[in-house]
């Protein structure tokens, strides 16, 4: 077993394809590669294949790979996929998307919540509003690792008009951006360089992790629903700095959280989300 799997636990997920189209579809068993079971944490399972170790010929794994090569229209097929989790994190949903990654929007996300995953996922969560103390890296010569005062001040559903007067590509212009807004204060004894936002993640219904960008950085322009806090300068001991992300969703896939990267770590702070 790979070094990086070691101590985590198998998740068999049974899924079954059906062919509704008129034309048969080629390399059926690739149906596979975008389905992803999402933990409590928000993070997707890993996928293993029958080639690592994992399939029909090891008899305690009950979890048979049996897509085909193709699939005829009409005709439909039921198969089994190996995901392996962190011990102790639950399984919140199943989603089936196309297109993006991990901390980019999906193209299409279609979503099947697992009952109570979305429960356990939201303990432990701080509220909207409240000041959570998240880790952020200044680097060794501003003190290195602090852990800076934030507070979600705000989640706002925007519409893809809002976003007219920016060049992206024709599949983002159509998604649907959220604005989020958060405010931090500099507790180290030097200036703060405000660079959060890139740690910012929106966590949707679907299990997706969207990452944002202040509304200037996407295109040198500015978006009315997410203004820039117009200092853009280096925070200063006990300052404080107010940022707005934008992040874009697919059609339908809700926020449900907002989260921040710690550094060092790679684990999220999370505050549950009320879109306005």
């Amino acid at each position: 077993m790979d070094g990086d799997l070691k101590g985590k636990i198998p998740h068999y997920l049974t899924y079954e394809v059906t062919n509704t189209d008129k034309k048969k579809i080629p390399y059926a068993y690739e149906v596979f590669r975008n389905l992803a079971l999402t933990g409590t944490d928000w993070v997707p399972g890993t996928q293993v294949s029958a080639s690592g170790g994992f399939g029909t010929a090891n008899a305690s794994t009950p979890c048979e790979d049996s897509a085909p090569d193709a699939l005829a229209p009409g005709d439909s097929y039921t198969s089994c996929g190996t995901y392996m989790m962190s011990k102790g994190v639950g399984v919140m949903s199943v989603t089936h998307t196309f297109g993006g990654s991990l901390i980019s929007p999906a193209d299409q996300v279609t979503s099947w919540p697992v009952d109570g995953g979305l429960a356990k996922a939201s303990m432990g969560m701080a509220a909207q509003g409240d000041t959570i103390a998240v880790r952020w890296d200044a680097g060794k010569e501003k003190g290195g690792v602090l852990e800076l005062p934030a507070t979600l001040k705000s989640v706002r559903k925007g519409s893809p008009a809002d976003l007219a007067g920016l060049e992206l590509d024709d599949d983002k212009r159509h998604r649907t951006p959220y604005y989020v807004t958060i405010s931090y204060r500099n507790p180290g004894n030097t200036d703060l360089y405000p660079g959060q936002a890139s740690s910012v993640r929106v966590l949707t219904e679907g299990g997706q992790q969207i990452g944002g960008a202040p509304a200037l950085v996407l295109d040198g322009l500015e978006i009315a629903g997410c203004p820039s806090d117009g200092s853009g300068g280096m925070v200063p001991p006990g300052g404080k700095v107010t940022q707005c992300t934008v992040h874009l969703s697919a059609d339908g896939d809700e926020p449900v959280a907002v989260g921040f990267e710690d550094a060092d770590e790679g684990d999220l702070s999370v505050w549950r989300a009320h879109v306005s």
